[in-house]
């Protein structure tokens, strides 16, 4: 069979001599190519002999030339280097990397994606952008709660910087207004500033004479409460605040709040027949250093709501937003504390106006300052000056000094007894006063306000709920010492039937008769034996047991009505009645002297509850 490629005799195989291994060979980036070139050109040269037989045979076509062989397409080994390694990364690290670049465009990535991929590429793609969204949703969960506290750290700065913000804003429009109010002219010139000036303390004092005018003039009766005094002017006003009341917290009225310098003026709106608030009245005005402002947590129900205590009694106010009710609490604590640092220097100069006054060597002073120009004492003066101590011939001006020293310190070693809660410190100062009221009668002024208030604070003190028994009969006893026995007693009772009516209010119900009536001649049988103990034990002087007799025939009464509506129903039946007899007589044991009015109480129905009354009389 004849061979399908023969060999043009012209074509003769050239034979290369091998290069020396030791022979520098030249550097040629064309070598691989022209030798490729060469390869094709002989194969392209061949030809093929006719085939005879068969005809009808089919013979495959010549295979194309691969695209990498093709003259022109011939690239670089670096960059086939590079190629191959590139194959060998994994596409999913590689499409992660595309997708964490910050300039990454979804469409170019998409068209290069979707123009030489087949179905399977397609799916394992969306699996790898559905595992890399997962990812990062993970990761920014994560993120989330990694730095949740500083997110709420961060957002409470701002709402602060806000609100300082806006306060700021306040301030700086009130400064804005400042010379409109003081009436300075803005386009004056230096000089004319300089002597405004100077007149500025007289337009002050002038201002604040306007300014309580027309307080007066729109408030009615808030001259009664707030009269015009040198100094006292108008700080803030703020209207819409509901007064609530203190029991249920429902909105009674609508007042207005003017925090004046020294005091606190609160006014409601008087209702007009048809309804709609009217002119303003004074209702109430409350000195700032004895007022006490407490600040209410919010509720589910309640928001914006704080108090004012004033000696006993407690008011209770809300405001329409948390801002108002921040900006009036702000404003009670400056001016309070202005006012503290005002009057602490008002009494540093009065120290000082005495003590000037006593060592003055002015020759025109009078002739207190001068016992040289005073006649001798007489006899009964001398002798009195001996009885408290003080030498006859001691100087009335060092007599006088150490008195106005003595004022000062029992003044103040006194307010900080009170201020301290140190009773028993207080009433033994109080008792120092008293005693040298006979030889210091300037000393009687402030002693009398400082006993009132020291009582004030006993009585105070003793109608707390919370009180024991050792607690109890020593603040009796000071009350006792400063002759407050009367206010002690009343205030002693009624404490103590309070604290029983709360105790038999939180007793439970719950069907059963005979318990409840067990519990509720406990409580009220216990308090009773408590209360006449502690009593015995405070009030020594058996003249003032009557009051404690009346006392406890209430609290019996009382248990009688409840028992009454307990057990003398319709439908009682008779055990059911004897075993509430029986509870209470076993719990009047406590109460012996006084077990005589339980058969008159107990024992009747509800038309016969009139004995205990006859027997009492």
């Amino acid at each position: 069979m004849q061979s399908l490629r023969t060999r043009r005799p012209s074509d003769t195989r050239t034979v290369k001599r091998q290069a020396s291994k030791l022979e520098k060979k030249p550097i040629n980036k064309n070598v691989r190519k022209s030798t490729v070139d060469d390869k094709i050109k002989k194969r392209m040269s061949l030809r093929y002999a006719e085939i005879s037989a068969p005809t009808e045979a089919s013979v495959p076509d010549v295979p194309s030339v691969p695209i990498g062989l093709r003259p022109g397409a011939v690239r670089d080994p670096d960059e086939l280097v590079l190629e191959r390694a590139s194959i060998r990364e994994d596409p999913k690290v590689i499409d992660q990397r595309l997708l964490d670049k910050e300039d990454f465009d979804p469409d170019t990535y998409l068209k290069a994606k979707l123009a030489n991929s087949t179905e399977a590429e397609l799916r394992s793609l969306q699996s790898s952008l559905r595992s890399s969204k997962d990812d990062t949703a993970i990761e920014l969960q994560r993120n989330v709660f990694k730095n949740y506290a500083e997110f709420v750290h961060i957002s409470k700065e701002i709402s602060v910087l806000e609100n300082e913000v806006l306060e700021l804003k306040e301030s700086l429009s009130e400064w804005k207004s400042m010379p409109s109010l003081l009436h300075i002219d803005e386009s004056a010139s230096a000089s004319e500033r300089r002597r405004n000036v100077r007149s500025s303390i007289a337009d002050l004092r002038v201002l604040y004479a306007n300014q309580m005018q027309t307080l007066h003039t729109q408030i009615e009766g808030s001259a009664k409460f707030a009269p015009t005094t040198p100094g006292r002017h108008v700080i803030y006003e703020m209207d819409g605040i509901y007064a609530l009341n203190a029991a249920t917290y429902r909105v009674s009225n609508t007042v207005k709040f003017v925090v004046l310098d020294d005091s606190v003026l609160v006014a409601k709106r008087r209702r007009r027949n048809n309804g709609e608030g009217g002119r303003l009245v004074a209702e109430r005005c409350w000195p700032l250093n004895e007022m006490l402002v407490l600040d209410t947590k919010d509720t589910a129900t309640m928001t914006n709501v704080f108090k004012v205590r004033h000696q006993k009694e407690t008011y209770v106010y809300r405001t329409e937003a948390p801002f108002d009710k921040k900006t009036l609490l702000g404003q009670f604590r400056q001016v309070a504390e202005e006012l503290a640092i005002r009057k602490r220097r008002e009494r540093e100069g009065e120290h000082e106006r005495r003590k000037s006054m006593w060592t003055s060597g002015d020759q025109r002073a009078s002739m207190t300052l001068h016992p040289d120009k005073m006649p001798p004492l007489p006899d009964w003066m001398a002798e009195l000056a001996r009885n408290a101590g003080v030498d006859g011939d001691t100087s009335a001006r060092d007599k006088s000094e150490s008195d106005a020293r003595f004022i000062s310190d029992f003044s103040d070693d006194l307010t900080v007894a009170i201020a301290l809660r140190s009773w028993e410190r207080a009433v033994e100062l109080v008792e120092e006063g008293r005693a040298k009221v006979s030889s210091i009668p300037s000393l009687s002024a402030k002693l009398t306000p400082l006993t009132a208030s020291l009582t004030s604070a006993l009585l105070d003190a003793l109608s707390a709920p919370g009180n024991r028994k050792n607690t109890a009969v020593s603040l009796i006893g000071h009350l006792l010492k400063l002759g407050q026995g009367p206010a002690a007693r009343s205030t002693f009772l009624n404490a103590r039937a309070g604290a029983v009516d709360r105790y038999v209010r939180a007793i439970r119900f719950e069907g059963h008769v005979g318990m409840y009536v067990h519990d509720l001649a406990l409580v009220v049988f216990t308090g009773i034996k408590h209360t006449a103990d502690w009593f015995l034990a405070g009030f020594v002087e058996h003249d003032m047991t009557s009051t404690l007799i009346d006392w406890a025939k209430k609290q019996i009464e009382m248990y009688a009505e409840r028992f009454r509506k307990q057990v003398y129903s319709s439908d009682a039946e008779q055990q059911t009645v004897k075993e509430a007899l029986k509870i209470t007589h076993s719990q009047s044991r406590k109460v012996r002297p006084l077990s005589f009015l339980l058969p008159v109480c107990v024992n009747h129905p509800p038309t016969c509850y009139s004995a205990p009354t006859r027997i009492w009389a």
